[in-house]
């Protein structure tokens, strides 16, 4: 496919390089509201494929996920209970952690830092499936 990609490159107007060495577009501005459009539709889809209990979506969300997960075809015995209290447990393992000043103050800034975003995760997902 690579061959392929660089030969309609090659075909379209004002194209001076070759796509392998030319510069990333810059993103357009007008389309700066659209940047997280996707973020539901793919939480929704790791919550899935992890546990098997889909979150609640509607309208374009819903469509998306059912077009690319395709959860119609998946035999699951998503526990949704299980899951919730999983992500308690996640949750309340990293406040602790993030709470503990040993913790903060020892650890790299990048594996605290991963440990909050791992946070803010877990309580996205709980909101997502706990609705």
């Amino acid at each position: 496919m690579p061959h392929v990609t660089e030969e309609i490159w090659a075909q379209l107007p004002r194209r001076e390089a070759r796509l392998i060495v030319a510069p990333w577009p810059e993103p357009d501005e007008r389309f700066a509201e659209d940047l997280h459009a996707l973020d539901s539709a793919q939480e929704a889809a790791a919550i899935f494929r992890r546990s098997g209990v889909r979150a609640e979506l509607t309208g374009d969300d819903l469509r998306i996920f059912e077009a690319v997960v395709r959860p119609d075809r998946v035999r699951t015995d998503g526990n949704a209970d299980a899951e919730v209290e999983r992500l308690r447990q996640e949750i309340a393992r990293a406040e602790g952690m993030l709470t503990n000043e040993r913790f903060t103050s020892k650890a790299p800034a990048e594996v605290v830092e991963a440990e909050r975003e791992k946070l803010e995760r877990y309580r996205r997902e709980l909101d997502a499936i706990s609705n």
